[in-house]
C-alpha cells in the first residue's frame, strides 16, 4: 500500500523534470541574444533600477545608484549581523570617528554576495542619540548629505588578480562581478578616500590606529588614505559562525556553478543575463530582486519606527498660550463683588458671557464679611 503513493509521486516528479528539460531546450534552439550592446545595457539597467543597481559594461560589473532606495535606510551593525541569512558572506570594517559635532561611520566590506563577487565602501553619520531598544543597543546612522560625499576609489583582488576596480565621488562605493565565488579572505581591497581637510583626516586615522592598523597597512598623502585591507582588525558578526557560514558559501558556490553551467555557450555577461531572463525568467527574476535584497532591510523595518520622532535637534517648545480674555459684564448685574462659598483652591468655573458669578473682582474677604453678617 505505502509503495503506490510512492510511485506516484516519484513518476509526477520525473514528468516534471522532463517538462523542464523540454521547455528549455525549445526556449535556448529559439535565442539568440541582441547584438547591440548598448540596447542589451539600457534594457537591463531598465530591469535593476528599481533594486538600486545598474550594469557598467566597461569593467563588466554591477554598482549601486547615487540616489538608489538603500540611501534612505542608513546603517546599523545588525544590517551586518543578518547578512548571512540572505546569502552574504563579507569581511566586515567599521571605522567610526567624530567629527564636525556629528558621529561619523566609514566602513569596508568585501566578500560573496550571493551569486556576485565584490566590494563597498559606504559612509555615514548621525547626530542622534543612541537606540536603546530590546533588540538593539547601539548607533544607527544615517545617509550623509551630498556635500559630504567623499571622493573613493578601490581595487579588488583575488589571489593578487584584479578582479574589480572603482573610483567616485560617492556615498556608498560598490562594485559586483556576477557568477564569480570568492571566500572574503582570498580578497584583498586595496581603498582610497580623499578627506576634505586635515581634521577630519587626522581623526579617521586615529581610528585606524585604535583598531590595530599598522604603518605597513596603510599611507596617508596630503588628505587622501590609503588602506591595504586584508584581515579585519574589527569583531566579525557572530552570525559568521563556522557552521553557518560553511553551508551559506556552499549554496552560493553551488549556484555560482548553475549560472556557469546554464550560461556556457556565450562569454559576455550582457548576453548570459540576457539568455536566462529569456529561457529562465523565474531564475532571472530570483536574481534581479536579490542583487541587493530588500529582505535584507525589511527584517529592520521596526528601527524606522523607533525613530520617528527621534529627531537630531530638540523639538521648540510651544508657546505659551494667550490669557482667555476677561468676562463682559452685563449692566443688569449687581455693582460690587459677588458673595460665594470660599475654598482654599477654589475650582475653576467656565467662564460665560453676561454671568455676574464669573466676575474677577470676586473676593473671599469680602464674601468672609457677608457670611459673618
Amino acid at each position: 500500500m505505502l509503495a503506490t503513493p510512492i510511485i506516484i509521486i516519484a513518476a509526477v516528479v520525473i514528468i516534471a523534470v522532463l517538462a523542464v528539460v523540454i521547455v528549455w531546450r525549445i526556449r535556448s534552439r529559439r535565442f539568440r541574444p541582441n547584438a547591440n550592446k548598448r540596447q542589451q545595457q539600457m534594457e537591463l539597467n531598465a530591469d535593476l533600477k528599481e533594486a538600486g543597481f545598474a550594469y557598467e559594461i566597461n569593467g563588466d560589473y554591477f554598482y549601486s545608484l547615487m540616489d538608489c532606495w538603500q540611501r534612505e535606510v542608513g546603517y546599523c551593525r545588525l544590517y551586518d549581523e543578518g547578512a548571512p541569512l540572505f546569502n552574504m558572506i563579507m569581511d566586515c570594517e567599521p571605522i567610526t570617528f567624530s567629527y564636525g559635532g556629528k558621529r561619523w561611520l566609514i566602513e569596508l566590506w568585501k566578500g560573496q554576495y550571493g551569486i556576485t563577487t565584490g566590494g563597498e565602501i559606504g559612509i555615514y553619520n548621525t547626530e542622534r542619540e543612541d537606540i536603546d531598544h530590546e533588540k538593539f543597543q547601539g548607533t544607527f546612522y544615517e545617509n550623509i548629505r551630498d556635500d559630504e560625499r567623499l571622493p573613493m576609489s578601490y581595487v579588488l583582488k583575488r589571489n593578487g588578480k584584479v578582479i574589480l576596480r572603482r573610483k567616485d565621488v560617492h556615498w556608498w562605493l560598490t562594485g559586483f562581478k556576477l557568477g564569480e565565488f570568492s571566500e572574503p579572505d582570498s580578497l584583498v581591497m586595496d581603498a582610497s578616500i580623499t578627506f576634505p581637510n586635515r581634521e577630519m583626516r587626522d581623526v579617521f586615522i586615529d581610528s585606524l590606529r585604535n583598531l590595530g592598523y599598522r604603518k605597513r597597512e596603510f599611507s596617508v598623502r596630503r588628505n587622501t588614505v590609503r588602506i591595504h585591507y586584508t584581515t579585519p582588525h574589527s569583531v566579525q558578526p557572530e552570525a559568521r559562525d563556522g557552521l553557518q557560514e560553511a553551508v551559506v558559501q556552499k549554496t552560493n558556490r553551488n549556484n555560482c556553478r548553475l549560472y556557469e553551467f546554464s550560461t556556457e555557450k556565450y562569454s559576455d555577461t550582457l548576453d548570459k543575463v540576457e539568455y536566462i531572463k529569456a529561457i529562465m525568467p523565474e531564475l532571472y527574476a530570483i536574481f534581479v530582486d536579490s542583487l541587493y535584497t530588500k529582505g535584507l532591510y525589511g527584517a529592520f523595518e521596526w528601527i524606522k519606527d523607533w525613530l520617528i520622532g527621534k529627531r537630531p535637534d530638540p523639538r521648540p517648545p510651544k508657546p505659551p498660550r494667550p490669557p482667555e480674555p476677561p468676562c463682559s459684564q452685563d449692566p443688569s448685574c449687581p455693582q460690587g463683588p459677588v458673595c460665594h462659598l470660599c475654598y482654599p483652591s477654589p475650582p475653576k468655573r467656565e467662564c460665560k458671557p453676561h454671568d455676574c458669578r464669573c466676575q474677577n473682582t470676586d473676593s473671599c474677604d469680602d464674601c468672609k464679611g457677608q457670611k459673618e453678617e
